[in-house]
């Protein structure tokens, strides 16, 4: 990123190919809407871009282009809260299932995906977010402690929280 501060735009061309596609993922997860998805992608490349001057050596730039990603995925539910325009929209990942697994075991897990889905969407918002970025995006609940402002305990806690209520939400659907 000093490099970017620099305006070494090869070195920004870097950091997105490095990074894109795990925010992608998280910001998809987030907001569960591709094009929305995008859009939040690239606004948060553009802040990012806009912003390099302001950027601390000695932070992690993981940290802090996830940060930037969550805030504006932060606004764009609560714009959609205020609209009342929240609906349960897929995320269209598409994915190439095992030709050789039999079409009911396909079927199976794409059902059991589509619930974990809802499962993950219907969390507390602070759950949901720590989920996503621990477990979907890789981070360390030291870097998410620094993302949501929080400590690295209470990120380890609010995720051990999230998975026992969907394990327990998942075994309430077996019974």
């Amino acid at each position: 990123m000093l490099s970017v501060q620099k305006g070494n735009m090869a070195a920004f061309e870097a950091l997105y190919d490095r990074y894109n596609k795990r925010l992608f993922h998280f910001i998809l997860r987030f907001v569960r809407e591709r094009l929305q998805a995008e859009d939040i992608l690239q606004e948060t490349f553009l802040r990012v871009l806009r912003a390099r001057n302001n950027y601390r050596k000695g932070y992690q730039f993981s940290t802090y282009l996830f940060t930037i990603g969550r805030n504006l995925c932060l606004d764009t539910l609560k714009s959609w809260e205020r609209r009342h325009l929240l609906k349960n929209q897929d995320d269209y990942i598409e994915r190439v299932p095992d030709q050789s697994k039999d079409i009911r075991k396909v079927l199976e897990e794409t059902e059991m995906k589509e619930i974990l889905k809802n499962e993950i969407h219907a969390l507390p918002l602070d759950q949901r977010e720590v989920l996503l970025l621990s477990k979907y995006s890789g981070l360390s609940h030291g870097e998410i402690a620094q993302i949501v402002k929080s400590t690295p305990a209470a990120v380890k806690q609010k995720v051990y929280r999230a998975m026992i209520s969907l394990k327990q939400k998942l075994k309430n659907l077996d019974e």
